[in-house]
């Protein structure tokens, strides 16, 4: 192949790419702008959601907690839940050192990983999503919370300050993981931590 022709593909190809990633960057700014804005009361962080998406909130006035959670209701089993919590306790650290997030996203997986059947981290995205930021660290656990029902999460661990955490966590079936994953990656890309 002559230099001439190769350089000719390789411009349009460079030129498919772009309107590509134009359109498919409109396409999610569209859907985003569409979407619910949830502010949390006591001003710690906000995001988008889906309008569709059907939200629940319950706040500990003792500990200081918030957790959201939204459900897909075109999904049986899809559902995101954002915790605040301003006292983590996996970033307590027994050395005085602070923790830092991927050990203390580890320690949160021991001590959920007891509730299920089969809980398996596999260790894809460690560093692919960050919320507002702030240090984080993400995983992908297979599990099974009981028999015959197998699901995939993903677990985004926001270190917000050395006491405070954001903990983003997706869970759905394994067939219908991944077909969600955009919505919830658009879900992340929008929390704001307000402090």
């Amino acid at each position: 192949m002559n230099f001439k022709i190769a350089t000719r593909i390789f411009c349009v190809t460079i030129l498919l790419l772009s309107v590509y990633t134009a359109i498919n960057l409109n396409s999610a700014k569209a859907q985003v702008d569409n979407w619910k804005k949830y502010s949390d009361p006591a001003q710690k962080f906000n995001f988008l959601y889906p309008y569709n998406w059907a939200i629940k909130i319950t706040h500990d006035n003792i500990t200081g907690t918030t957790e959201v959670i939204l459900k897909n209701p075109n999904s049986t089993r899809a559902q995101v839940s954002i915790l605040y919590n301003p006292n983590e306790p996996t970033l307590s650290s027994k050395t005085g050192k602070p923790v830092v997030p991927s050990r203390a996203l580890t320690n949160l997986e021991n001590e959920i990983s007891v509730d299920y059947v089969f809980f398996n981290s596999t260790g894809k995205f460690p560093h692919k999503y960050s919320i507002s930021n702030q240090q984080s660290a993400s995983d992908v656990v297979d599990y099974e919370k009981s028999k015959g029902k197998p699901g995939k999460m993903l677990i985004v661990f926001a270190k917000i300050n050395d006491k405070d955490s954001l903990i983003l966590t997706y869970s759905d079936s394994k067939r219908q993981f991944y077909k969600n994953l955009s919505n919830v990656s658009q879900i992340i890309k929008s929390i704001s931590i307000l402090e």
